[in-house]
């Protein structure tokens, strides 16, 4: 019986290869092969069997740890195992904000107030547009008939007196981006279709209609096959709730996928077949099943699932769908205070139009003007691959449900970016509430990179967000964090070798790379220790030997001032960042300050 020949499997780099190549011939090869010469044919081969070897490892440690979240570090790799955690990456998020929009009403016969047969009402979709070209869309009618909204008188007769026109100030929610539409040709059925929307810098899919009419909802995963929809309250004006919602089944359905190629529609594998359902749902018929017996067990069920399908919704097929979707025009998508004053295209109604003159019409419409008194800020940059991990993470432990203080920072990440988005989120029990209440801290960044105040807006729209997930006795307040802004001087020890400039410019550099270009956690703190190594790394630098901190406060930096001593450790080796708070260096070429001892 031949002796089995020992091959080692430990060898995976081009060196170690060939030596075993080489002690496996001189040991079963010794007469057949023993020309050991650099330049031989022989040499050669085992080269090109070395080189495969060495190139099949590296492709496979490569596979092995692109295949996990923890080891993975090409973007589109992260993004993928991410989506298998649950997280949802969209591109450019829309900015949300409130404007401030005037129009002047010819006085009433009378001289006191406005003609209100004259009053129009600005509807969803009218674009308006900032000094650096960002169009922004009105999500929600303006009724300047609203009894709530400020009027003045704004003109007056020089002979009488008496107003002949009167101004009306009213606010209302505007989103940032513009609305597109495309159209898909589908052929015949297949199973699981997947199409291609456009790039992937849509934010939202607006809606989603085949040339047969019928409409395609938008859900979270497949296995969702009913929405609540938003419908007109017929009672609006006695009980002041303008809409209501109201359970639907949509078993044509869709989700939204997003990966650097672009953004996708993914639907299920059924066909019209396995429609036989209305369309409002009754959810008593499913919590009260009992499956063929006369008492009720304890069945666990899914709310959000009411269909008996398990074909994951409907594939379109020999159609043609027009889908219509929303995304921003620039990637800078901020406007600060009065810096959106333009109204480029106006939808309006009036309350009885035939009873009006087109020349007193076209004179109000042509009087509308629009501002903004608030920053409008959106994330503007994509988040890095460790803080997708991050959230990846969150979002897969939090399972659909806010219960731990991670469920809800994950759930907080997770929202839409057509609700808007923060940057930083984190959650505290507030000490000096009574009923043990939860206070979110968040905050946004602006056109320029730097942090800012969450709008009002996005945490409307976020507490909306968290309430389908949250806990039934657990009661949440969304505040925003305070922003402290930091400046640091250091010295150091240069060699005489080096220059000693570029040493510094060099130091600085890495401070920023390091500390400035990846925004920090809300009360995060500052290790003094890994500025200290990070500095010491520099080629050049032979010593760090002093790190000062200062606080930057007025001007365009933060209100917040504190004295830089409280942040201080009693060791002196980090700063201490209060709950509420997040550290910045704000103007980095300015706030960081170098010198060469």
């Amino acid at each position: 019986m031949a002796k089995k020949r020992l091959v080692k499997y430990t060898s995976r780099d081009f060196n170690s290869i060939k030596q075993d190549l080489l002690d496996h011939a001189r040991q079963y090869y010794p007469e057949n092969y023993n020309d050991f010469n650099e330049s031989s044919f022989g040499s050669m081969m085992l080269d090109a069997v070395s080189y495969v070897g060495d190139i099949m490892s590296f492709y496979l440690d490569y596979q092995v740890n692109e295949s996990f979240l923890e080891t993975a570090l090409d973007p589109a790799n992260v993004r993928r195992i991410a989506k298998q955690y649950g997280y949802k990456y969209y591109g450019t998020p829309a900015a949300y904000g409130t404007a401030t929009f005037y129009v002047l009403i010819p006085a009433a016969s009378t001289g006191l107030g406005p003609d209100v047969s004259y009053i129009p009402t600005l509807k969803p979709g009218t674009k308006i547009q900032s000094a650096d070209g960002n169009v922004f869309i009105l999500t929600e009618p303006v009724d300047f008939a609203n009894a709530k909204n400020e009027v003045v008188a704004a003109r007056f007769n020089n002979t009488t007196g008496k107003p002949t026109s009167y101004a009306i100030r009213a606010m209302a929610q505007v989103r940032s981006g513009d609305y597109f539409a495309t159209q898909i040709e589908i052929g015949s059925y297949q199973r699981n279709l997947k199409v291609r929307v456009g790039s992937n810098n849509i934010n939202s899919i607006s809606s989603v209609m085949d040339s047969e009419g019928n409409e395609y909802y938008e859900v979270d995963t497949l296995s969702q096959d009913t929405v609540y929809m938003e419908i007109v309250n017929p009672q609006a004006r006695t009980d002041g709730v303008p809409s209501l919602l109201k359970p639907v089944k949509v078993p044509r359905r869709f989700t939204v996928e997003q990966d650097s190629g672009g953004t996708y529609l993914q639907f299920g594998f059924g066909s019209d077949d396995v429609i036989s359902v209305t369309n409002v749902v009754d959810p008593s018929s499913v919590a009260l099943k009992m499956q063929g017996k006369n008492y009720i067990t304890d069945r666990s069920f899914d709310p959000k699932n009411l269909l008996d399908t398990n074909k994951l919704g409907i594939s379109p097929s020999n159609t043609t769908l027009k889908v219509v979707y929303g995304r921003n025009d620039s990637a800078t998508v901020g406007v600060s205070v009065g810096n959106l004053n333009n109204v480029i295209s106006i939808e309006y109604d009036f309350s009885d139009p035939t009873v009006l003159t087109q020349a007193k019409i076209s004179e109000v419409i042509a009087s509308i003007e629009v501002t903004n008194e608030q920053i409008i800020s959106a994330e503007t940059t994509a988040p890095t691959t460790d803080e997708v991990k991050i959230r990846s993470y969150g979002v897969y432990a939090s399972q659909n449900r806010a219960v731990t203080k991670n469920d809800y920072e994950a759930s907080t990440y997770l929202m839409p970016k057509k609700f808007g988005s923060v940057k930083r989120a984190s959650v505290f029990n507030d000490p000096s509430s009574t009923n043990r209440r939860l206070s979110l801290y968040v905050i946004s960044e602006n056109s320029t990179g730097n942090l800012s105040a969450t709008h009002d807006t996005v945490k409307q729209n976020l507490k909306r967000w968290l309430n389908k997930n949250r806990m039934l006795n657990d009661a949440i307040d969304i505040y925003d964090g305070k922003i402290i802004n930091i400046g640091l001087e250091y010295e150091i020890t240069v060699d005489p070798q080096f220059d000693k400039y570029g040493v510094l410019a060099e130091a600085n550099a890495r401070i920023k790379e390091n500390f400035t270009n990846q925004k920090m956690f809300i009360a995060e703190p500052f290790y003094i220790s890994s500025l200290f190594t990070v500095l010491n790394r520099v080629r050049g630098v032979i010593d760090t030997k002093k790190i000062k901190f200062n606080v930057k406060s007025g001007g365009n930096y933060s209100a917040v001032s504190v004295n830089i001593q409280d942040l201080y450790s009693e060791d002196g080796t980090y700063l201490k960042t209060p709950q509420n708070c997040i550290l910045e260096i704000k103007y980095p070429d300015y706030d960081i300050r170098g010198a060469i001892r």
